[in-house]
């Protein structure tokens, strides 16, 4: 029985509302944060700023100004010790990529007053009093803080610097590097100092490659969903807009802004003018790293992307659980990383596009990051079917169970499907835990009302003697039913400001269980404990589905805590335990730092965020992938319009995926979470068979193959080739397309194999 509230008089108001004061002026002094940035004494600090350089002067760097700093065979580093902007030589062709903006450009530079001179300023910081927590950011740069350098020297492959900001009490140690085929720029997070004001983040030479559109072909490569370019022009219909997203997504620990974008995957960023571009790789801190892109016009007249480094994050700060009264600020210590590093690669003439930039990132998965390709024995490309075991809706006294496919069922549909002819299969089983698939915690024993663990295991070896591998799929990021020994208030997830944080998502009915998201310290050890029962089953994999490998956040429990980067770090060794242990393991639309330790990627993000001043989606993701791991994109049966999405699988170079049930499935649209209409396999088996032909037909002999181009060839119509030179050709348009020979007809596709004419 809930209690009644006595009124509040006007005193006892008054008073409330002075202890809240009190409370927030308190907590804004004592905002704590598990994870030590340096910290400097303010007296200390201050003094360091008492011999001053030079004052750094908004100026264009002249030529005659800059000496060697590095040189290899293929590139060379030069310096300008007057500004510490850097230049990059192709030695081969005399192509010069700088770390400032074009001097030729400059005198019709748009941008006025303090911005213009932020863009001459190798470094840009954004800073706040985080002790009031009423007191507004400031974006700043050399100029405007008094800056100067200090402690320029030349060292082994480079330079380094540090950039001191008295006006700010901030000092900024960097090193410019050079290696084989790329310039890298440093951040010594170790030396940083700060006095009373507080670092946000921080743009390194912001306008490296930078480019105003001068009439060339040029372009803004972001990692938006799949890829997407921001075309250079002279006319932005809202010029003022800039793309500002954090890789790998957002961090449910701190102030997220809902911008409905979608997640980065790849820590990855590029620019092409011309005849030559640049790929950045962030190879060191990319947890804690955006990806900050301004097309030209929004902020001044160029067009530049840059990595933004975090250091601080909003977050809200309750001081009422009653009323959710609170104040939005930062916390008193920074993050730190054992390194914030961004590689930039010069890249020229043919290989100077969006596929060669992810030809090269390719190349680095490879080389550095231990990334083999993973290739099937068998010859056709692989179907993928998510088998829908049950999920629960809402009753009239509780919850009611939806039974969708028992595992008998189950086994009668890989049975058709084997039955078409269609041989290599891979098979993600869901909603087989307890309850189904909206119930989230206790994953063992499989479900009795689908035929129990003995079932499962006669579905996974009736399947093995198919020689079709089956993943069990699980997220174990939420809980649900405080199963496996979860207590949300011990074990829960929690924010900057100590809350416990839950799933809220627009769809979630008011009737069902809260799903609580769940330290990864302790999911960590309930997957550590459940694989030897997936091992037991016979299961050759997990599928871990919106969870570990997609998905990242700081914890601030007290029993678990871990930095977002600790948390890639748990994910990364849980997924490559499951590996040994069971055989493999797969994820959805994985963030790439766990690209390693997946053997498959499901659900791979095949569009883009639709902000206005993006031109087009590019399937940068597919070709990066396309050879070293299978993947799919959207369920072919819960398309908008299933004629594109064929074509763009087709496209992307994708195989075909289907989410499908044994049983009559009208009322799964009535569940918790599994709002679709038609699942019922029979009604798509014509349909299953027809596309898999088509696709293989296409795909089959190159789906180990990296693909090496892809384009726009006319309005609608694309193209892409893959190594031997064989080419697929897609007409999303209403009309035949014709030229020179070539005909793609509408709506369709054609393959022009390697040596074939036009």
């Amino acid at each position: 029985m809930k209690s009644r509230k006595l009124p509040i008089t006007a005193i006892a108001k008054a008073a409330t509302t002075a202890v809240l004061l009190l409370l927030i002026g308190w907590i804004a002094l004592q905002i704590w944060s598990p994870w030590g940035g340096q910290k400097t004494n303010i007296a200390q600090a201050t003094a360091q700023f008492d011999n001053k350089g030079e004052l750094y002067k908004a100026v264009v760097p002249q030529d005659s100004g800059f000496e060697t700093a590095a040189e290899n065979d293929k590139l060379k580093l030069l310096v300008d010790r007057s500004t510490s902007h850097f230049q990059v030589v192709d030695k081969a062709t005399g192509t010069i990529w700088r770390s400032y903006p074009d001097p030729q450009e400059w005198p019709k530079e748009t941008a006025t007053g303090t911005w213009k001179n932020h863009l001459l300023s190798p470094i840009l910081i954004e800073y706040v009093n985080a002790k009031n927590y009423k007191s507004s950011s400031f974006t700043a740069g050399l100029v405007d803080t008094g800056g100067y350098l200090e402690q320029f020297r030349l060292m082994e492959g480079g330079f380094a610097v540090t950039f001191a900001f008295p006006k700010a009490q901030i000092k900024i140690p960097v090193e410019v590097s050079l290696h084989p085929d790329y310039v890298e720029t440093r951040i010594i997070d170790s030396g940083i100092v700060e006095g009373d004001l507080s670092l946000l983040n921080v743009k390194l030479y912001p306008l490296f490659g930078a480019e105003p559109y001068v009439g060339q072909d040029g372009y803004i490569m972001i990692p938006d969903g799949s890829g997407s370019l921001i075309r250079f022009g002279d006319k932005r219909i809202m010029p003022q807009l800039t793309y500002n997203e954090s890789v790998y997504g957002s961090d449910l620990s701190f102030y997220n802004e809902e911008t409905g974008r979608q997640r980065i995957t790849m820590p990855v960023y590029g620019l092409k003018s011309g005849s030559q571009s640049f790929l950045s790789i962030i190879t060191e801190g990319d947890a804690y790293a955006n990806v900050y892109a301004a097309p030209g016009g929004a902020v001044g007249r160029s067009n530049w992307v840059t990595t933004e480094w975090q250091y601080r994050k909003k977050f809200y700060q309750t001081v009422s659980k009653n009323t959710g009264e609170g104040f939005y600020t930062y916390s008193s210590e920074r993050f730190t990383s054992q390194g914030r590093a961004t590689r930039y690669y010069p890249l020229t003439g043919d290989k100077s596009d969006y596929a060669g930039m992810a030809a090269v990132y390719r190349n680095y998965l490879m080389t550095e990051q231990g990334v083999k390709p993973v290739q099937s024995a068998k010859p056709d490309i692989p179907l993928y079917l998510d088998i829908v075991g049950a999920d629960i809706k809402k009753g009239l006294f509780s919850d009611s169970y939806l039974k969708a496919t028992t595992t008998d069922e189950a086994a009668s549909l890989l049975k058709d499907v084997y039955g078409l002819g269609i041989h290599n299969v891979q098979v993600h089983y869901e909603g087989w835990q307890q309850n189904g698939y909206s119930s989230q915690g206790g994953y063992f024993p499989v479900d009795k009302r689908i035929g129990g663990n003995s079932g499962m295991k006669r579905f996974i070896d009736f399947a093995h003697s198919l020689g079709i591998p089956v993943y069990l799929t699980a997220n174990y990021t939420l809980n649900t039913n405080g199963d496996d020994g979860f207590w949300w208030r011990r074990d829960g997830l929690r924010n900057m400001a100590g809350t416990v944080l839950k799933e809220e998502t627009k769809e979630q009915q008011d009737d069902q269980d809260d799903a609580t998201y769940v330290s990864p310290g302790f999911y960590a050890k309930v997957v550590r404990s459940d694989l030897n029962q997936y091992k037991k089953l016979g299961a050759d994999g997990i599928y871990f589905e919106n969870g570990i490998g997609s998905q990242l956040n700081t914890d601030f429990n007290n029993q678990y805590k871990a930095s977002r980067s600790d948390s890639a770090g748990i994910q990364a060794d849980l997924l490559k335990q499951t590996k040994e242990t069971l055989g493999s393991a797969a994820a959805s639309n994985v963030n790439f730092y766990a690209l390693g330790e997946v053997d498959q990627v499901h659900q791979l993000a095949s569009d883009y965020s639709y902000d206005v001043f993006v031109t087009e989606p590019i399937p940068f993701s597919a070709i990066v992938l396309h050879g070293l791991r299978p993947y799919t994109l959207e369920w072919s049966n819960v398309r908008d319009e299933w004629q594109s999405g064929f074509l763009r699988s087709i496209e992307y170079g994708a195989s075909p995926a289907y989410i499908l049930s044994g049983d009559q499935s009208e009322d799964m649209r009535e569940s918790y979470s599994l709002w679709y209409y038609s699942l019922d396999y029979k009604d798509w088996i014509s349909r299953i068979s027809d596309e898999y032909e088509q696709m293989n037909a296409v795909l089959a002999e190159v789906k180990d193959r990296a693909i090496t181009e892809h384009r726009t060839i006319a309005p609608g119509v694309k193209e892409t080739v893959y190594e031997g030179g064989y080419r697929v050709l897609v007409n999303y348009n209403e009309q035949p397309y014709e030229s020179g020979g070539l005909s793609v007809p509408a709506l369709g596709y054609t393959v022009k194999k390697g040596g074939e004419a036009q």
